[in-house]
């Protein structure tokens, strides 16, 4: 995180953020006869500096390096199968929430404004390796997809509460469809994940008694450093390397195997004992703690 901070903070970016807040006031003040009321003149002014944060944050950033014409045909995909989430996609996604959050405001039209980020998006994608700065990556380009979703939703939900509040008149089928839309997106972005981790969980967990099945701690410690380290190497391979914590003490032995798959954490805890072999399926902050106490 330490890094982002040392970026966002240098001079490079500090100017660049300047000059698009004050792009942002002439074009407000070009635009002042379209947008006819001080708040829409407001919103206008965010918007457009929303904008200009997004460009300085991907394009300006850092000098250009030159283009990198093979990193056109990278996209990371095994970063986006894996779900392989940090610090990066967070702020990916924080980054578009306030251009779609604005533009929805000004023009009610949330999909239209999502995937006017989403093409956005893209396009900045494709630019970053022509200029060397930075990568074009299929997980910012879904992360930032997902900023604007959120962004346009909640304008989308804060322009239905002013109707409410002023007493206007909304329609059945404007909230069942705010409804609908939010349960969606809620059930991809926090359930797609969810099943995908517990769905690799459950299939380690399969190959891992079949691996070990009827084994006990005194055919690890026989074993481990010999053929057993290349079942489990086989293993740790065939899992999509999830991270690998061990234990050795007070009559056992553990290997612990996490997966984190966007936001959403499973592990499985292999235990050899000298009475035999088990699995447990753990989720959440069971998957970080210390395995001495399992």
């Amino acid at each position: 995180m330490s890094n982002y901070i040392a970026v966002f903070t240098g001079p490079r970016v500090l100017t660049g953020i300047l000059v698009a807040l004050a792009i942002a006031g002439l074009g407000t003040w070009l635009l002042r006869n379209r947008l006819s009321s001080p708040t829409r003149r407001l919103l206008g002014f965010l918007l457009i500096a929303s904008v200009g944060m997004v460009v300085v944050a991907t394009l300006v950033r850092e000098p250009a390096s030159g283009t990198c014409w093979d990193c056109l045909g990278d996209w990371g995909l095994g970063r986006l199968r894996s779900g392989q989430a940090g610090t990066d996609v967070a702020l990916n996604i924080v980054l578009f929430v306030p251009p779609a959050f604005f533009g929805t405001l000004l023009w009610p039209a949330p999909l239209r404004v999502t995937g006017i980020a989403a093409l956005s998006s893209l396009a900045i994608e494709v630019v970053q390796p022509l200029i060397g700065v930075g990568a074009n990556d299929a997980m910012d380009l879904l992360a930032n997809t997902a900023g604007a979703l959120i962004g346009a939703g909640t304008a989308t939900a804060v322009r239905l509460l002013r109707d409410l509040f002023v007493g206007r008149r909304v329609s059945l089928a404007r909230a069942a469809k705010l409804g609908v839309g939010v349960a969606v997106a809620a059930a991809i972005g926090l359930g797609g994940p969810a099943w995908s981790a517990s769905a690799r969980q459950a299939a380690a967990a399969e190959r891992l008694e079949q691996l070990f099945a009827g084994s006990t701690l005194a055919d690890f410690e026989r074993h481990r450093d010999t053929t057993w380290d290349d079942r489990l190497t086989e293993f740790f391979r065939q899992s999509g390397r999830p991270t690998v914590v061990g234990y050795r003490g007070e009559g056992k032995a553990l290997e612990r195997y996490t997966w984190e798959v966007y936001f959403a954490v499973r592990c499985v805890v292999a235990e050899w004992t000298p009475d035999g072999f088990t699995t447990t399926k753990l989720g959440g902050g069971a998957c970080t703690d210390p395995l001495a106490g399992h």
